[in-house]
């Protein structure tokens, strides 16, 4: 019990105080204050059941409130911030929300500009893991039982196989990829859905990737590299978005910069980072300005996305572009029907589709 005490609380301290991700409070905690013949699966579980309960613990010492939840996590709710319960109870089932965020669930896309799909199906069964094909996209699986750290695998080291969550593939499929075609990537950083993108058209696209961070440009270059993308069809742009270089292009992919509160489920320290709703503010603030200067770009197509349950972030960045909006999946459920816009998006949330909760809409740039 004292193990996991510390574990758990070493765990905390990282998430409270030096602000990590619950993926990387676990690996550096694992590092240092292993428990003894403790299954990692389940310290995870732990780890990920406690931060979701973080607003529901007393006060007092980080061992105390491990102690606390330990003793009684049976009983203990998740809990949000008070703002977030009030704002997210007008707009959706939160009770289905809370319930889905115990559930633990991981989506994967087979890179088919290194591999195929067969290849990766035997490789996952000849290591006894459990994952089911999507029905929407050939190149997705969803992995339901593994007994091994899917980093640890071969084919995700030698990225065959990426983690890369559904609504975020939804965001690259909105733009329909085409051969040929020339894309502007707004807020491009880490490299994911560009890798994506690239692998959709077989390489035969050109790509700006655009970021205001450029230690971020060099790992996202460093990634496609590793994924197989021809690098003479890709184009590094180091700028801050809100003051655009580029002229043209044939689709923008602006994924703005948001609060990530549509990924709690893979890492509820963000619920942290949410004690108010001054991060929501700002965020709404740099998305309508990276959204204005986008608009000034020649093109004909420009999706709009951000991982965020708040309409601050969604509906309302986009409103004012009613006329123009087009939903882009109408087998997706629709936005938030408190919002005219709401009808003319997608919304993916964790209890109705088991992905991150992604807003997305795409604007008719031909109609401007």
């Amino acid at each position: 019990m004292s193990e996991i005490v510390k574990f758990l609380a070493t765990v905390l301290y990282y998430v409270e105080k030096k602000n990590f991700p619950l993926a990387v409070a676990f690996k550096r905690a694992y590092l240092y204050n292993k428990p003894r013949k403790i299954d990692s699966n389940l310290l995870y579980d732990y780890s990920k059941r406690l931060i979701l309960s973080y607003y529901a613990l007393p006060q007092g010492k980080r061992s105390f409130k491990v102690r606390y939840w330990l003793e009684n996590k049976e009983n203990i709710e998740i809990k949000f911030p008070n703002w977030m319960e009030e704002k997210l109870s007008t707009l959706l089932d939160i009770k289905a929300l809370k319930g889905k965020l115990k559930e633990r669930w991981v989506w994967a896309r087979i890179n088919l500009l290194k591999t195929d799909i067969d290849k990766i199906y035997r490789e996952l069964e000849g290591k006894n893991i459990e994952f089911e094909s999507d029905k929407d996209f050939y190149y997705m699986i969803k992995i339901k039982k593994s007994s091994v750290r899917l980093s640890s695998l071969s084919i995700v080291k030698d990225c065959k196989l990426i983690i890369h969550d559904k609504g975020s593939s939804l965001v690259v499929e909105a733009l329909k990829p085409e051969i040929g075609e020339k894309v502007v990537d707004l807020s491009s950083a880490p490299g994911i859905k560009a890798s994506l993108y690239m692998m959709l058209t077989e390489n035969r696209a050109e790509i700006f990737l655009a970021d205001v961070d450029f230690k971020r440009l060099l790992k996202e270059y460093s990634l496609l590299k590793r994924c197989g993308v021809d690098l003479s069809k890709i184009h590094i742009i180091y700028q801050d978005s809100t003051k655009n270089s580029v002229i043209r292009s044939d689709k923008i992919l602006l994924d703005a910069p948001c609060s990530s509160s549509g990924m709690i489920n893979n890492d509820p320290s963000i619920l942290l980072k949410l004690w108010d709703n001054e991060k929501i503010e700002r965020f709404a603030k740099l998305q309508k300005s990276l959204l204005s200067e986008s608009l000034k770009i020649t093109a004909n197509k420009l999706v709009y996305a951000v991982c965020s349950l708040f309409p601050e972030e969604g509906e309302k960045v986009i409103e004012d572009y009613y006329e123009i909006a087009e939903k882009p999946f109408s087998n997706y459920q629709s936005g938030y029907s408190l919002f005219k816009v709401g009808e003319k998006s997608n919304r993916t949330f964790p209890h109705t589709d088991s992905t991150e909760g992604f807003f997305i809409s795409t604007l008719n740039l031909t109609k401007l």
